[in-house]
């Protein structure tokens, strides 16, 4: 075969691919286009210039399909296939999209409304359930095919659109055409696990960017567990109000906040991990949010601003367990930082530990009063440790 390019993959990256072997992609031209609801040809079978993805246990795709438009109706993208993503590409209301274990799908590059990006919409799923062993990943199409160094900003990202949103979720901040309700708190998007996003994140307007996966109004019948995000050019994940929960969720490299809740989130994180060696916080919250992280490690070495946790606006809750933040970075923030008044009542901390080199206070604030209490209550709390 010629023209063989391989996925140059960061360190964190292929730390995140362990157990699924060399991922190789071989360039080939697209031979469908799905646009709007139309399918076009469908010529498939192993080209003379095929993509190989090779992955222990995964069989190769055999041929490259372009995705663009609205599908409106069930579809599978099996692995056999390399999918691109051309501009945005929408799962509408009553349609399930769903991915088989092993499969790769591309985003195209492109800024503003040439953006490659993926919207789930309220009323539609997702299912996207591989394997440890058989992951499903999206990155961007000049890795996969052009085997480009992997950096921020290659293709927009992934967005769920839920029936569990609240009075303070407005709608989707990057296209508004598409808003949460809050008709089910229960609602179910499907499922994501096993699943790897890189090198996403456009800026699409000052503070209206797509993040590596967003969250809007998602309902607690959703699952998502095992998740891996690295290289977002702003966020690794938002979530804007609903009950999802989370868990075993691996972040790293992100531009901005590396987990960001807002707008009365009220699900739980569990077992977080993040390696976070730029950007701003660890993990941001706003918007008069309390939710719970009962399992979380935050190794920040490096921050612009912010701190390993960061209550952003007045209100601010939450609830933190069984979790360690090692914090060594210079920053002006310390460990735990928080702007205007916090919600002191709905705040907790339990097994958490604060250590790391950073010269840094452990807890500062625009408001004296609120660090010191927020400080006050990790203090009290049960097996807290600051070293």
């Amino acid at each position: 075969m010629t023209n063989l390019t391989k996925i140059s993959l960061s360190l964190v990256t292929m730390a995140a691919l362990s157990g699924c072997g060399d991922t190789t992609i071989n360039q080939a031209p697209s031979s469908v286009t799905i646009t709007g609801d139309t399918i076009g040809d469908t010529t498939t079978g192993l080209l003379a210039d095929s993509t190989e993805i090779q992955t222990t246990g995964c069989a190769e795709p055999q041929t490259v399909k372009t995705l663009a438009g609205n599908i409106s109706t069930d579809m599978d993208l099996t692995a056999d296939t390399l999918w691109l993503l051309d501009g945005l590409v929408v799962i509408q209301e009553g349609a399930t999209l769903t991915i088989e274990p092993c499969t790769t799908i591309a985003g195209m590059s492109g800024t503003g409304d040439n953006t490659s990006y993926m919207i789930i919409d309220k009323g539609a799923q997702i299912i996207a359930d591989g394997t440890e062993e058989e992951p499903i990943v999206f990155t961007s199409s000049e890795v996969a095919l052009n085997g480009e160094t992997p950096e921020w900003g290659q293709w927009g990202g992934l967005t769920i659109i839920g029936h569990a949103g609240n009075d303070q979720v407005n709608a989707y901040e990057v296209n508004e055409a598409f808003a949460a309700d809050a008709t089910n708190m229960q609602d179910n998007s499907g499922v994501l696990r096993n699943v790897k996003i890189f090198n996403s994140g456009i800026t699409m307007e000052q503070d209206k960017e797509i993040n590596g996966i967003s969250f809007v109004g998602v309902g607690s019948g959703t699952i998502v567990e095992n998740i891996t995000v690295d290289k977002s050019d702003d966020d690794c994940i938002e979530i804007w109000g609903g009950t999802v929960n989370l868990s075993n969720i691996l972040l790293s490299n992100c531009s901005d906040d590396h987990f960001d809740i807002d707008d009365g989130y009220e699900g739980t994180v569990k077992n977080l991990v993040i390696n976070q060696t730029t950007g701003n916080a660890g993990i941001e919250m706003s918007g008069h949010t309390v939710a719970t992280f009962d399992g979380f490690t935050i190794t920040q070495d490096f921050s612009n601003k912010e701190g390993g946790i960061y209550f952003k606006k007045d209100a601010i809750g939450g609830h933190f367990k069984n979790g360690t933040i090692i914090d060594n970075s210079v920053e002006a923030a310390g460990t735990i930082h928080s702007v205007g008044l916090a919600d002191i009542d709905n705040i907790s901390f339990e097994n958490v530990t604060l250590e790391g080199s950073s010269s840094d206070a452990r807890f500062t604030g625009d408001d004296a009063s609120s660090a010191i209490d927020i400080e006050a209550i990790f203090n009290a709390g049960t097996g807290n440790i600051q070293n």
